[in-house]
């Protein structure tokens, strides 16, 4: 009989190089990708011979700002790996413009860190993932219009809490008939169809830290339910433990992904999104939109003399005192390095009557650049010079500076630009130095 045996096929897994990481991506690319073989390479040189023998589907490396050979190692990887591999690089917001440059030695795309998963499936060109996500093998089959419930669930992992449990109780509504739906999490409920007064059925949702909540169904509308039905109600209780551990796993990376580790304020990636919605908005109710792009002046003296300690709190410092003197709705952010972008607009009505942009804005920068230069940094060292902190700024105003959100960035980083050639400690608006 040995001459009959079948011999089973050896599957060979998609292989995935991540380079250069220090542990910060590689924990997140094995929960993200359980189903390929990832590989690690603390350097380039060996990376590149890894790429030449394993050949792997993608190859990650995290961008260093302070590594001015990027480009020739990524032409490097590209030899190596070959055409067909997916070549990504994940940079921290400062050392984009370096990512940006090895773009052209051969990489394919740049995301930003912290990554968001669903940039890093675009990214690596690969079908959408739904990590955490399980439907057990013995699940009842499901009807068109459940898929689409399901769907709509699925495509609202970052909806505010409360919303998303309003869909997963109609996804189970629309999957067991009944006349309405109650799902309670963790002291927050969420109901669907009518209200619950007397449960029919109840099951409770579990999660790795044991029950958080439960399911409650009404009667159904037709008749009673099943045995079927109540082993369909069981599969969708894990479900829904599954899709809320997936979707608070989701918000947590989002909220980390569009803040700034260091001030706590918006990053770069939220601030880039949020002034794209803003000017849609400010296109249709014609509003106006202002921008300011400043940096800490001298700054680079604080951070070498003092250390890095001394210049996270001096970042601290500004990000909290540009938001003290900010109307709640401003936007502050760190758009990378020492430069912080704030966005002024009218959210609901102007701050006053006779209120105008940019002329608000600077009476914003008047209060903040005072309770600046009275600011004592504990972290500073008494060998400075006691000099107050100053910044040095640039202020671009939509619709007249500018009519795109890049060309109104790029029109307040000029006049940043001018400012600081002006000898610093000032901030300019488009053709108009203050």
């Amino acid at each position: 009989m040995a001459g009959n045996a079948i011999i089973a096929p050896i599957i060979q897994k998609d292989r995935m190089l991540v380079v250069a990481d220090g542990g910060r991506l590689v924990e997140e690319l094995r929960q993200r990708y359980p189903e390929w073989e990832i590989i690690t390479s603390d350097s380039y040189m060996a990376a590149i011979c890894l790429a030449n023998d394993a050949k792997p589907r993608a190859v990650v490396t995290y961008v260093d700002p302070a590594n001015h050979h990027l480009p020739g190692a990524v032409a490097g990887l590209r030899e190596a790996a070959g055409n067909d591999t997916r070549l990504l690089l994940c940079c921290p917001p400062e050392a984009e413009p370096l990512a940006r440059q090895a773009l052209a030695s051969g990489a394919d795309d740049y995301i930003l860190y912290p990554i968001q998963v669903d940039e890093l499936d675009r990214a690596l060109d690969i079908p959408d993932v739904q990590a955490g996500l399980t439907i057990a093998a013995d699940a009842p089959p499901v009807a068109l219009a459940e898929l689409n419930a399901l769907a709509d669930v699925l495509s609202h992992l970052d909806a505010q809490p409360i919303d998303f449990l309003r869909r997963v109780a109609n996804m189970i509504m629309v999957a067991t008939g009944a006349e309405g739906v109650s799902v309670a999490i963790r002291g927050s409920t969420a109901s669907a169809g009518a209200p619950v007064v007397q449960p029919v059925l109840a099951e409770p949702v579990d999660s790795a830290d044991g029950v958080i909540g439960q399911i409650s169904l009404g009667p159904r509308k037709d008749h009673p339910f099943s045995s079927s039905d109540v082993t369909k109600v069981r599969h969708y209780a894990r479900m829904a433990g599954d899709l809320i551990q997936t979707a608070s796993k989701h918000r947590h990376w989002q909220t980390l992904a569009l803040t700034d580790e260091i001030t706590g304020v918006p990053n770069r990636r939220y601030m880039l999104r949020f002034l794209d919605q803003v000017l849609e908005r400010a296109k249709e109710e014609r509003f106006r939109v202002t921008l300011l792009l400043f940096d800490i002046d001298n700054f680079k003296i604080y951070n070498d003399t003092c250390g890095h300690d001394a210049g996270d709190e001096i970042l601290r410092l500004v990000a909290r005192l540009f938001q003290h003197n900010c109307r709640d709705d401003d936007v502050v952010t760190r758009f990378g390095g020492d430069e912080f972008a704030v966005v002024f607009w009218d959210a609901e009505e102007r701050r006053v009557a006779d209120s105008r942009h940019p002329e608000d804005a600077l009476k914003v920068l008047s209060r903040f650049t005072k309770d600046l230069s009275s600011a004592e940094p504990e972290a500073i060292s008494e060998s400075l010079p006691s000099n107050p902190l100053t910044i040095s700024g640039g202020l671009a105003t939509f619709p007249w500076d500018a009519q795109t959100r890049d060309d109104l960035i790029h029109k307040a980083d000029q006049a940043l630009i001018q400012a600081k050639q002006a000898g610093k400690n000032r901030v300019f608006t488009v053709g108009n130095p203050e």
